[in-house]
């Protein structure tokens, strides 16, 4: 009888305890939440996390502040957000350059495995490889004809050591002994100036923000990331169509929360980025038009793909010989 009566005494505090986990899941998030993005107002994947910022706002009814914090390849904004609370309601936008910091400098303020907690792989970007026309390149294999005939003419821009495009055209520097020099600027638009000035004369960059400039015939796209075509540009063979197999050039952009974050919380972040994404007009300007590919994966599935995407952007950075110190 004393065992039943001390039972009957713990239940209600059990079920008080419940009441109140079951109500403070419920009630987040019940004030302002903040993304922490190294990429500065402009450009493409700003106005996009801006738009997915605005749905979450709407959504949740909290404010979905964006953040930015661009420099340093990304170092700055990941910093400043793995030293904010690990309550979920901050989150850091990385692109897949984040992971691979480690590859490329000595020392870091952070771990990026150990002090970071996948949240979802936002999206993919096609990428492309654009020329300016005084390159007189319409493909890769002109491109590097025209290289290796002018040795030392030729400037590449991109927006960082760690970036995609300084790692692709330095893995086709070593692959095929080129000389050109690479410059780097501190965002999209700054690079988008420098290519149209004939400052740059080449760059990788999200497909996205070349269109107009393709067509006006101010620069020249004469690949895209991949095996496949971008349906953007359908008529531009692939980079796999022209040689480049074997390794893949892609970005992603994620959300990723200081190491400790609720799990329970930050696993509504998917749902809420596929709930936005399946929005037809919303997927038509801020998705297709930019060039993005939706993902909204959960953070066990983010985990699995970041194993296997950084062994092999590992392997990418050893062949380019990018390094930052």
């Amino acid at each position: 009888m004393n065992r039943i009566v001390r039972t009957l005494r713990i239940v209600p505090g059990l079920v008080a305890v419940c009441l109140a986990a079951s109500s403070w899941a419920q009630s987040y998030p019940d004030k302002a939440l903040r993304l922490y993005s190294p990429f500065p107002p402009g450009g493409p994947i700003d106005t996009l996390t801006r738009q997915i910022g605005a749905e979450l706002t709407r959504s949740w009814g909290q404010p979905f502040i964006i953040e930015n914090g661009p420099g340093a390849n990304g170092i700055i904004s990941a910093d400043n957000c793995r030293k904010a609370a690990n309550d979920a309601y901050s989150y850091c936008l990385f692109d897949r350059t984040t992971p691979l910091l480690p590859y490329l400098y000595s020392k870091l303020p952070f771990d990026v495995m150990r002090d970071f907690d996948p949240v979802s792989n936002v999206v993919y970007t096609a990428l492309a490889l654009v020329v300016h026309p005084s390159v007189g390149a319409n493909n890769l294999k002109e491109l590097l004809a025209a290289a290796r005939a002018r040795p030392g003419v030729f400037n590449y821009g991109s927006l960082g050591p760690a970036t995609m495009a300084n790692t692709l055209v330095g893995w086709l520097k070593k692959q095929e002994n080129l000389d050109m020099t690479h410059i780097v600027y501190k965002g999209p638009p700054d690079l988008f100036r420098a290519m149209l000035a004939g400052e740059s004369h080449i760059t990788y960059l999200g497909i996205g923000g070349f269109i107009n400039f393709h067509k006006a015939g101010k620069l020249r796209v004469i690949g895209v990331s991949g095996d496949k075509r971008s349906p953007l540009m359908p008529e531009i063979p692939s980079l796999g169509e022209q040689g480049i197999t074997g390794v893949d050039t892609r970005v992603w952009f994620g959300f990723f929360a200081p190491a400790g974050a609720p799990r329970d919380r930050i696993a509504r972040m998917p749902g809420e980025l596929k709930r936005i994404f399946a929005d037809p007009a919303f997927n038509e300007k801020n998705l297709i038009a930019a060039g993005f590919e939706p993902i909204a994966n959960t953070p066990e599935e983010f985990a699995r793909d970041l194993v296997r995407d950084r062994a092999s952007g590992a392997e990418l950075i050893r062949i380019s010989g990018a390094r930052v110190e």
